[in-house]
C-alpha cells in the first residue's frame, strides 16, 4: 500500500486535475447531447488514490464551477429538461465525492490505527529483546506448568526449551530451600500479589546458581491469577563475593583466636604431655593405670592437632612453588599412610601420570592426605581408595574415589565450611584448608557422589599454577623442596 506522501499518490493528484481540465475543454467542443459532464464522476473517483483525503470534494467543487461556467459560456439553460439533466449529473458527482471522502476518512483512521498498532508491537518487541539480553524470563500457568522460557533461561539452566516447556520449576530445585519457603511464595502469588526473593537453582549439569527473582501474577477482573511471569537475574557471582567476604571476616576473627590459643594452650599442653609421659614410665606397664595414662596422652595429642589445624587454617604460610611430578607427590603421600595402623584395612590403588606441575609439594600432600583420610573414614577404614589423574584442557586433575556411602544431600553444600563436620571427633577444618590450598595454586576441589555409589573428590590444578589467594598474592614466593 502506498504511503500518504508517496510519488504514486502525488501523480494521481496531478493527473486528476489535468483530466478535469481536459473534460471541461471537451465539453465546450462537443454538443450537449454527448453528456461529456458525466466524465467528471470517474475523475472524482481518482480521489481514492490521491494524497489528500479531501481531494474528491475539491474536484467536485471544481467540476461544479466548470459546469456552471460552461452554461454561462455556452448556450445556457434551455428549458427545465436541460436543468434537470445537469442537476442529476451534479448530484451524482457530489454523492460520489462525499462517498469517496468518507471512505478515505475511514481508511485514514484504519491506517493510523494500523500504524499505531505496528509501532506498539515494535516497542514491545524492543522491550522484549532488551529484557532477554539481561534477564531470565519464564511464564507459567496457575498450576506451575512452564509455558515460555527465553534464551537466557535455557543458557543458565542448561536445558533446551523443549525440555522445559510443560515442566514445572521443581526441575530446577537445588534442595537448599525448605518446603515452607516455596509454600509462602505460592501463597503470595496465588493471592494476586508480587513475590520477590533470592532462589538457588540447580542446572541440568548439576551446577548451582543463584537468581534474584520477581514473580508477577496476571489477574482477571475478579482479581484471580490466570498466569504468572517470573523475571530473574543471575546473582551467582554476587553470592560468591558475599561468601568470600564472610570467610575473610571469619578468618580474621579466627586468626586472633588462634594466636591466643597458640600462646595460652599449645605450650602448656606440651608441658602436660611431657609430665604425663614421665608418670607413665614410672608406672608398671601392665598396671591398671597404664591405659588411663595412654588415653590422656591421646587426648592431649588430639587437642594439639586441633590447635595446629586452627593455626594452619588461620595463618597459611606462603607457597613454596617448585617443579614437582604428580606421581612423586602421590607416592610420598601414600607412603606416609602406610605407616598409619588405623589404615591397615584400606587399600590405596594409584594410576597417576608422570606429569610435572608448579606446586608446593608439602601443601599439596596435605590436601591429598585430607581427602584420603576422609575417604577411609567414610568406608569405616575398610575398603579401596582409587587415585587417578588425567590431563584437562587447562591442566591436570587428581581423582580420589572411595566405596563409601556417598554424600548426603543435607550436608553436601556445607562440606567446605570451616568448623562443619559430620564426625564425632574433628575440627571441621580439613576440607576448608584443603580447598584454600588448592585455590592458592589456582585450582579447585569438588566432591561428587556418582550414581554407582561412593564419593569422588577431584582436585583440579593448572599446568602453570597461578597464585590466587590473598595470602599468596601478598607474600613472596620462596623456592621450595620437591
Amino acid at each position: 500500500m502506498s504511503t500518504p506522501d508517496s510519488p504514486a499518490r502525488r501523480y494521481a493528484t496531478g493527473g486528476a486535475w489535468l483530466l478535469l481540465g481536459g473534460v471541461f475543454l471537451l465539453d465546450l467542443a462537443l454538443p450537449t447531447a454527448y453528456a461529456v459532464r458525466l466524465l467528471y464522476i470517474p475523475i472524482v473517483l481518482v480521489g481514492l488514490w490521491t494524497a489528500d483525503r479531501w481531494q474528491a470534494l475539491k474536484l467536485s467543487l471544481a467540476a461544479t464551477a466548470l459546469s456552471l461556467a460552461h452554461l454561462w459560456l455556452g448556450e445556457g439553460v434551455t428549458g427545465l429538461r436541460e436543468l434537470f439533466r445537469q442537476s442529476t449529473n451534479l448530484h451524482g458527482m457530489w454523492v460520489t465525492a462525499i462517498g469517496v471522502t468518507l471512505h478515505r476518512r475511514g481508511t485514514g483512521q484504519r491506517e493510523q490505527a494500523r500504524r499505531s498498532l505496528d509501532q506498539s508491537l515494535k516497542e514491545l518487541e524492543d522491550i522484549k529483546n532488551a529484557l532477554d539480553q539481561s534477564a531470565i524470563v519464564a511464564t507459567t500457568t496457575v498450576r506451575g506448568e512452564i509455558t515460555y522460557v527465553n534464551d537466557k533461561f535455557c543458557e543458565i539452566a542448561k536445558y533446551s526449551r523443549e525440555e522445559l516447556i510443560g515442566q514445572d520449576h521443581r526441575i530446577l530445585n537445588s534442595g537448599l530451600h525448605p518446603v515452607e519457603f516455596f509454600k509462602e511464595m505460592y501463597r503470595t502469588i496465588a493471592g494476586g500479589r508480587v513475590w520477590h526473593g533470592e532462589i538457588r537453582n540447580r542446572a541440568k549439569d548439576g551446577s548451582l546458581y543463584w537468581v534474584d527473582t520477581t514473580i508477577v501474577p496476571f489477574v482477571d477482573q475478579r482479581g484471580r491469577p490466570y498466569r504468572y511471569i517470573a523475571i530473574r537475574y543471575d546473582i551467582t557471582e554476587r553470592k560468591r563475593s558475599e561468601a568470600a567476604l564472610r570467610r575473610q571476616e571469619a578468618l580474621a576473627q579466627l586468626g586472633k583466636m588462634a594466636a591466643v590459643v597458640a600462646h595460652e594452650v599449645r605450650n602448656p599442653l606440651a608441658g602436660i604431655r611431657g609430665a604425663v609421659e614421665v608418670i607413665g614410665r614410672r608406672l608398671p606397664r601392665d598396671g591398671p593405670e597404664a591405659p588411663i595414662v595412654s588415653e590422656i596422652v591421646d587426648r592431649i595429642d588430639t587437642l594439639n592437632d586441633i590447635v595446629e589445624d586452627m593455626l594452619l587454617f588461620a595463618r597459611p604460610r606462603p607457597l613454596a612453588l617448585a617443579p614437582v611430578t604428580l606421581r612423586q607427590v602421590v607416592g610420598e603421600t601414600t607412603a606416609f599412610l602406610d605407616n598409619d595402623p588405623r589404615l591397615a584395612g584400606v587399600h590405596v590403588e594409584t594410576a597417576i601420570d608422570d606429569a610435572t606441575i608448579m606446586a608446593d609439594s608439602e601443601q599439596l600432600k596435605l590436601v591429598l592426605l585430607n581427602l584420603i583420610l576422609n575417604a577411609a573414614q567414610a568406608m569405616h577404614h575398610k575398603g579401596t581408595v582409587r587415585m587417578t589423574s588425567a590431563r584437562t584442557a587447562d591442566g591436570y586433575e587428581i581423582r580420589i574415589a572411595d566405596t563409601g556411602p556417598g554424600i548426603a544431600d543435607d550436608v553436601r553444600e556445607r562440606l567446605f565450611e570451616p568448623f562443619f563436620t559430620t564426625k564425632s571427633r574433628g575440627t571441621g577444618l580439613g576440607l576448608a584448608t584443603a580447598r584454600r590450598i588448592a585455590e592458592s595454586h589456582g585450582g579447585t576441589i569438588r566432591l561428587d557422589s556418582p550414581p554407582a555409589g561412593g564419593t569422588v573428590a577431584t582436585v583440579v590444578l593448572p599446568a602453570a599454577a597461578e597464585v590466587r589467594s590473598e595470602a599468596a598474592a601478598n607474600l613472596p614466593v620462596r623456592p621450595g623442596r620437591s
